[in-house]
């Protein structure tokens, strides 16, 4: 190797120049590889559909996550788990309500602590107060991380992206205007450019809702309100659709279903490959968090889990006990009993160790193989959800003004 010559600047030289440029500003310079942490959805399935892991996984502390999909498919719902689970580990929480659809009380109901210690409660859905309010806000939080406070135990929830409403769009409207409005998407995507290098910086995750509505294509597409700059700002995105959930315990006035069961998609996502898994949502009872694990409760896996439909069978001439593949029923290895499938789900079950021995099961089916499979099918996504070209259908919510006039 060549030596350099003593009048050349090293490397070194040039990282300590950079290094105490960047301590006077809020640009990261990485040195140290992190380990990624996640907090917890209250969903051991939907902890892997975003992390790989079920038991230490869920949303990214740092990153920005969006669940989008039609009403009443439990988005909100979700949020005010992460937000109850986040609170478990020290979270001060700021909850942005831009529907003005829930009431300290109810959060309270969720488990949510809503003393003024650890929550607050925002109500707004002009895009253009927000976007002053949330980035002066981080402003400040910036100025205080640069003095040597931790700030980073703070989320944020924006709840719902799609109710957002430019100052435009109002004024319009009271002015009996009928215009299509072209700044509701531009403020949107110029609020969450603004934001999301601050929150990685501060180490604050962010959770928004959003509604998704199918585009006019000969092949119609789930496409997200408000345009695509929450497509290019959030790290994860995940779809939900929704089907009735019957129990057979519905009366009269229930409407023929006692919850729905959810289909999550992830639309978006490098932490784990993008699957599917479903989970319920029973009106009176919630969510159950063990729903889905049997997936992987297969004979092929029994020597490991201990959770399969197999029959014990013993040789009456040894004793020796083996299990063959059959049977309706879930035999329970660590219980030696036999279970119905609406008796499997509860901890007595999936204990602790089981799920221990699940969990390196279970995120081996998430994971990418290499970075190419990432990027591979992160292409394959983006073409099968974002408009190609020679589409007819127009997007209300583009942040292009030459849509009008192609």
């Amino acid at each position: 190797m060549a030596k350099k010559n003593n009048s050349e600047l090293s490397f070194k030289e040039m990282r300590t120049m950079m290094e105490g440029i960047s301590k006077k500003t809020s640009i990261v310079i990485e040195t140290e590889k992190k380990e990624f942490s996640y907090i917890n959805t209250g969903i051991y399935m939907l902890n892997a559909l975003l992390s790989k892991s079920i038991l230490n996984g869920g949303i990214s502390k740092n990153r920005f996550t969006v669940f989008a999909g039609e009403e009443s498919v439990g988005k909100s719902y979700l949020c005010y788990n992460i937000a109850r689970n986040a609170q478990k580990e020290g979270y001060s929480v700021i909850y942005i309500d831009t529907e003005f659809s829930i009431e300290l009380a109810e959060l309270e109901d969720f488990g949510i602590d809503i003393s003024e210690d650890n929550f607050m409660l925002i109500r707004s859905n002009k895009v253009e107060d927000l976007k002053m309010m949330i980035s002066q806000f981080l402003d400040k939080l910036k100025e205080q991380k640069l003095k040597g406070l931790d700030i980073s135990k703070t989320i944020i929830f924006l709840d719902s992206i799609g109710q957002l409403a430019s100052i435009k769009e109002t004024e319009d409207a009271i002015e009996g205007k009928n215009k299509v409005d072209m700044s509701r998407a531009k403020a949107i995507k110029s609020l969450f450019r603004i934001i999301t290098a601050d929150l990685g910086f501060l180490e604050i995750p962010l959770v928004a809702t959003n509604h998704i509505y199918m585009s006019q294509d000969l092949f119609p597409k789930a496409i997200q309100s408000g345009g695509k700059g929450v497509d290019y700002s959030a790290s994860t995105i995940v779809y939900l659709t929704k089907a009735k959930l019957k129990t057979g315990q519905e009366d009269e006035l229930d409407l023929g279903a006692s919850g729905i069961i959810v289909t999550a998609i992830a639309r978006k996502n490098r932490k784990a490959k993008p699957k599917k898994i479903k989970f319920e949502i029973n009106h009176t009872s919630g969510t159950n968090r063990f729903k889905g694990l049997e997936y992987f409760c297969t004979p092929e896996n029994f020597d490991k889990i201990g959770i399969a439909k197999v029959k014990e069978v013993v040789d009456k001439k040894t004793g020796e006990v083996t299990y063959t593949t059959g049977g309706t029923k879930w035999f329970v290895k660590h219980l030696n009993k036999s279970f119905y499938e609406a008796q499997l789900y509860n901890e007595t079950v999936f204990t602790k160790e089981v799920l221990e021995k699940l969990e390196p099961i279970i995120a081996d089916y998430f994971s990418y193989s290499n970075q190419d499979e990432i990027d591979k099918i992160a292409l394959e996504m983006d073409a099968l959800y974002q408009p190609h070209e020679g589409d007819d259908d127009f997007d209300i919510d583009s942040d292009d003004d030459g849509d009008l006039f192609n």
